[in-house]
């Protein structure tokens, strides 16, 4: 028979004991799982630079970049021919025959929204005028329009 060697527990070192405490408790499989997944994420992470300039490489990205500066130019388009139209209609309103104090009124509106929209020559000549002719009617109580 063999004679087997007996270590006394007394013997070893507490760091022995609790190493081989924990590699017989089966615990080393999930601490070394962890730190795998940790290294492989670490492999896996790209920095803000990469991501754009993968993006910008990117097909897909170009084309919609193309669509959106190309709507961009058409909203910017419609802005400026509607710009256009208001003044239009401003200056309709400014120039109309005036019939009563609420259209002399109204046409003050117009005049002060033309001016702001950057309308200036004879419109700007003619808010003028209306508003000299509104203080005039108003000071001497005066209401009555020619039809």
């Amino acid at each position: 028979m063999k004679e087997e060697a007996n270590v006394p527990v007394d013997d070893l070192p507490v760091w022995a004991v609790m190493l081989s405490a924990l590699l017989g408790s089966g615990a080393t499989a999930p601490i070394t799982a962890w730190l795998l997944r940790r290294f492989d994420r670490r492999e896996r992470t790209i920095t803000r630079e990469e991501l754009d300039a993968a993006l910008a490489d990117s097909a897909t990205i170009r084309d919609l970049q193309s669509k959106l500066d190309r709507d961009y130019e058409r909203l910017e388009s419609s802005e400026r021919d509607r710009r256009h139209l208001r003044l239009d209609v401003l200056r309709l309103d400014l120039f109309a025959h005036t019939r009563s104090r609420t259209q002399h009124e109204r046409q003050l509106e117009a005049g002060k929204e033309y001016i702001d929209l950057g309308g200036n020559g004879y419109g700007h000549a003619r808010y003028e005028a209306l508003k000299t002719d509104y203080v005039r009617r108003e000071t001497a109580c005066d209401w009555e329009y020619q039809q």
